[in-house]
């Protein structure tokens, strides 16, 4: 496939920033006219401390993608959440709102919702399940890989970091938390919190996104995976929503593994 690494300048985060693009490009298959048929597209989030670099230099994806014709944006959302934060950058409508459009004058992708997918590991399984329960008539699909359903309320047991889960104990990390989320008190009400975007989707009775979670059973956040698959199943039924376990941690061992599962999830043959 062909990659393209993007620095633009958004206006919504008020800065340069970077995204990295996979295009379909078939190997011995001669190039022609998509005039009239544009590409599908999957924006693929990195998690906490990574970049928009992760998923190329940590995973096969460009292998695994090879005969498939589907755009692949990576975005970098630094340490944001892909949030609006309360006192941070605007990085939620940078994802939602304005990435799409500018792609959209530079590539040849589609603007359709049957067309557009989103999907992440940990802090971007967080950030691709907020986009789908926020703004679900923009995504007919999202996958949540190892979600960090709750970023600021991460666990860090003596074993996380043996397990993937490795954040530097330092007290900025909290305090960023805090910039992005508010106080604790408010988080299950707000605009950040998962369950009470589903609860909302669920109780609107507007067309919802499929969602899938996926987690390793040796993961740190596996607890709060549970929770939250749990509650969607039970005060959520609306949802077409499927949580699946299997053996792994929180790294890229079980990331790379499960990328075939999102994009046949998504409806592409690999």
């Amino acid at each position: 496939m062909a990659i393209v690494n993007l620095d633009l300048y958004s206006y919504e985060l008020a800065m340069n920033t970077q995204v990295a693009v996979l295009l379909p490009e078939r190997r011995g298959v001669p190039h022609a006219s998509r005039a009239g048929r544009p590409y599908p597209v999957v924006y693929l989030l990195h998690g906490h401390g990574q970049d928009h670099t992760s998923w190329l230099r940590l995973s096969r994806l460009e292998s695994y993608l090879q005969n498939t014709d589907v755009i692949v944006v990576m975005p970098n959302g630094s340490r944001g959440c892909y949030v609006d934060g309360t006192a941070t950058h605007r990085y939620g409508t940078y994802l939602t709102d304005e990435l799409p459009v500018a792609l959209s004058n530079w590539f040849h992708l589609s603007s359709a919702r049957e067309n557009t997918f989103i999907a992440g590991m940990s802090m971007g399984g967080y950030g691709a399940l907020r986009a789908a329960l926020a703004h679900p008539d923009r995504y007919a699909a999202a996958v949540g890989l190892s979600t960090a359903v709750r970023l600021d309320k991460m666990e860090l047991k003596a074993d996380s970091a043996e397990k993937g889960l490795a954040i530097p104990r330092l007290g900025e990390v909290p305090r960023n938390f805090f910039q992005v989320f508010g106080p604790d008190a408010d988080y299950e009400t707000s605009e950040y919190s998962l369950k009470a975007l589903a609860r909302r989707l669920n109780d609107s009775g507007a067309p919802a996104p499929r969602l899938l979670q996926l987690c390793g059973d040796d993961d740190p956040l596996l607890e709060q995976n549970q929770e939250l698959a749990e509650f969607i199943r039970t005060d959520c039924p609306r949802l077409d929503h499927t949580f699946r376990v299997s053996p792994g941690m929180h790294n890229f061992d079980f990331w790379d593994a499960k990328i075939p599962e999102i994009f046949r999830f998504f409806g592409f043959s690999l």
